[in-house]
């Protein structure tokens, strides 16, 4: 059952973070990241995790989490400046959003964040140890830009 739960979290993380265009290359990636797993059950995996399929920007068909819509609509609407200070990301909004783009970060899961904190316009992502605000920060712009 951990097996079970370890490799579908990184399933997701691995969904979240490239882009992934077939199962074998999910299969693939799940090998360099020390998982062993046959394409059946990565196609069961993504059913149960609810990630799809879609066409993405230049015509590639990509997967993503059902998370990742919502938030690139957050981002896309609310985020008027994403910038990185060591591990931060600082998201600036305008006034009254800041909780509902932090909520919608948390939802997607989005790699290398350890929390989210906001004010009124502000959000801190807090970034994982070995994770720079940078990074975070250019996950963001990339969602932000639908670029999966």
């Amino acid at each position: 059952m951990e097996d079970t739960i370890r490799r579908r979290q990184l399933v997701r993380e691995l969904v979240t973070r490239y882009q992934i265009s077939s199962q074998d290359e999910l299969v693939d990636l799940l090998r360099e990241s020390g998982v062993t797993a046959t394409q059946p059950t990565v196609s069961r995996d993504l059913e149960v995790l609810g990630i799809a399929k879609v066409r993405a920007p230049g015509g590639v068909t990509v997967y993503i989490t059902p998370e990742q819509p919502a938030l690139a609509q957050a981002l896309r609407q609310f985020a008027l400046s994403i910038d990185a200070s060591g591990n931060l990301a600082v998201i600036r909004t305008p006034p009254g959003v800041a909780g509902a783009v932090a909520a919608a970060i948390d939802a997607a899961v989005v790699p290398g964040v350890l929390a989210t904190l906001q004010g009124d316009d502000t959000i801190l992502v807090v970034a994982v140890d070995g994770t720079s605000g940078a990074e975070i920060a250019t996950r963001l712009h990339a969602i932000k830009e639908n670029r999966p």
